[in-house]
C-alpha cells in the first residue's frame, strides 16, 4: 500500500488533483490523505501523519506551493517522492485526464 499524501487547497488545480485521486484510488494499492485534521491538531490525525512510513509514502501537490509537502514535513516525515502537477487553468474532465495520467506514472515509478 502507497500512502499519497495530496494538498488539500480550493484553486483549480486542487479541484483536478482531487477528482484526479479519486479515479486513481478506485485501482485500489493507494491511501489517499490530506492533512487538514492533523494540521489542526487533532491528537488522532496528527498521531496518524506523524507515523507515516517515508518509505511508502509520496506526494501529490496541485502547484509548487507545495503545501502537501509542507504539511507532511511539519510532522517529521520526508516523503520518498513528490510530484508536483502543472497549473490547471480550468478543472475540467481533459484536465482531470491529464492529471489522473501524471500521477498513475508517478506511482509506477514510486513503487520500483
Amino acid at each position: 500500500m502507497l500512502n499519497v499524501v495530496i494538498c488539500g487547497g480550493f484553486s483549480p488545480g486542487a479541484r483536478v488533483l482531487r477528482a484526479a485521486m479519486r479515479n486513481v484510488a478506485r485501482c485500489g494499492d493507494v491511501a489517499v490523505i490530506t492533512l487538514a485534521p492533523a494540521l489542526v491538531d487533532l491528537e488522532k490525525p496528527a498521531a496518524e501523519a506523524r507515523a507515516l512510513d517515508p518509505a511508502s509514502t509520496v506526494v501529490v501537490d496541485a502547484c509548487e506551493g507545495g503545501c502537501g509537502n509542507q504539511a507532511l514535513l511539519k510532522f517529521g516525515v520526508t516523503p520518498k517522492s513528490v510530484l508536483v502537477l502543472p497549473r490547471y487553468p480550468i478543472a475540467g474532465e481533459k484536465a482531470v485526464k491529464d492529471a489522473e495520467a501524471r500521477v498513475l506514472k508517478f506511482l509506477e515509478e514510486a513503487r520500483k
